[in-house]
């Protein structure tokens, strides 16, 4: 039975093939409201869906509408299942036709269909699509609800729901979406919904800017959250001023949060060297960033080799008299502190004496009072040459006084 009527649908739509596309529409119109069941129906809308119809979308309106209502009647499995996929294949077709009129009842897929979770994100889709603001909010709450967890433990359900949030917000591409979009690059999900998530982010906002820093700051957030937030930052293209905040606050939560678990450790310890990495390339004004590099040289119980090199190549970008008087403290230090007497055995340092990290960060000291290129570094430069050091160390040294000169 189910044959003969799609051979007749195929027959009456190639008698019309003449007619202009609302004939077209009308005779699929007809076929529709005189089919007596839902799979019948479904039939009419795939052959409507193949013919990829134009102007049709206050048919499809009518359809979803009539749909809609009469889906809490429908009591056999089978024809549920046919309204189903009819919900899913009017959703898109009201999406593709940007009808918004339908928003009400695209909502109430969402909200009906609740054992479909591709039917409800294809109508979250659709109300992206045709941008109904008004239920904007309901689409984030439904992000949201997803974010925390997959109903009853369904992750393939929860996941189906949100990649149709996430793309529906992607459509409105309004800023509020945002921070849903965010969590869900973070989220519990597999690594094509995050992935997803991270493609929507910067079709919803340019600038992200003030998001990002309420993650980095926001005392609730976890080290990942954080990091990841300082990662987005980086990877947008908002101005360099921009990502150098973002990057100095990250920096300051990297030395206010203090944690025991070692991978929490070296998350927060990442977040650090990114910050670093950024301040170095993009600088800033912000005077609090002096405080911060030297404890990220000076904390040697907390960092490693690398952070401490980055924060003396953070502070030489600077180019500022503050700078330089750090890294004359830090070179100043190491005399201080008996590392290198000024005394040697057959011109090398006597075994011992110092340690090979100690040399590394002499020898990446120096050449960085240089690049500050500001006369406050000269002292410290000067006093190399008569500290006893290697060849190789005052010849940096006076390397280094060039490039001040």
């Amino acid at each position: 039975m189910k044959k003969i009527f799609l051979f007749v649908v195929v027959l009456l739509a190639a008698a019309f093939v003449s007619f202009a596309s609302t004939e077209e529409v009308d005779v699929y119109a007809f076929l529709y409201r005189n089919a007596v069941t839902n799979s019948a129906q479904l039939d009419i809308l795939q052959h409507m869906a193949e013919a990829r119809l134009i102007g049709a979308g206050e048919f499809y309106a009518q359809a979803l509408r009539r749909l809609v209502s009469e889906y809490n009647n429908i009591r056999d499995i089978t024809e549920r299942n046919a309204a189903a996929e009819q919900a899913m294949i009017l959703a898109a077709l009201l999406g593709a036709e940007r009808y918004t009129q339908a928003a009400p009842d695209l909502w109430q897929v969402v909200e009906r269909f609740t054992n479909y979770p591709l039917v409800r994100a294809e109508a979250l889709m659709a109300l992206g699509r045709i941008r109904a603001v008004d239920y904007l909010p309901q689409v984030i709450r439904v992000l949201e609800s997803m974010n925390v967890g997959a109903p009853g433990g369904d992750n393939l359900y929860g996941e189906r729901v949100a990649f149709g949030a996430i793309i529906s917000l992607e459509k409105f591409g309004n800023a509020q979406g945002y921070l849903p979009v965010f969590y869900s690059s973070s989220g519990w999900y597999s690594r094509r919904i995050r992935d997803q998530a991270t493609r929507s982010l910067p079709l919803i906002s340019r600038n992200p800017t003030d998001f990002m820093m309420q993650v980095v700051n926001g005392s609730a957030h976890s080290i990942a959250l954080k990091l990841n937030a300082l990662q987005t930052i980086e990877a947008s293209q908002v101005d360099n001023a921009d990502k150098s905040r973002i990057a100095v606050a990250a920096l300051a939560e990297g030395w206010r949060i203090n944690v025991n678990n070692q991978q929490e450790r070296l998350m927060l310890a990442n977040m650090r060297k990114l910050a670093i990495d950024m301040i170095n390339r993009y600088r800033s004004d912000d005077e609090a960033i002096y405080g911060l590099l030297e404890q990220s040289y000076s904390n040697i119980t907390r960092v490693d080799t690398q952070e401490r090199l980055a924060a003396i190549a953070a502070l030489a970008s600077q180019r500022t008299d503050e700078a330089a008087r750090i890294l004359s403290g830090f070179l100043g230090a190491v005399d201080a502190n008996g590392r290198f007497p000024p005394t040697s055995l057959n011109g090398r340092r006597q075994s011992g004496v110092t340690t090979r990290d100690d040399e590394q960060m002499v020898r990446a000291i120096i050449p960085a009072l240089g690049q500050t290129g500001r006369i406050a570094a000269r002292p410290a430069l000067m006093a190399v040459s008569n500290a006893g050091w290697t060849n190789a160390v005052i010849t940096l040294a006076r390397n280094a006084l060039r490039e001040i000169n």
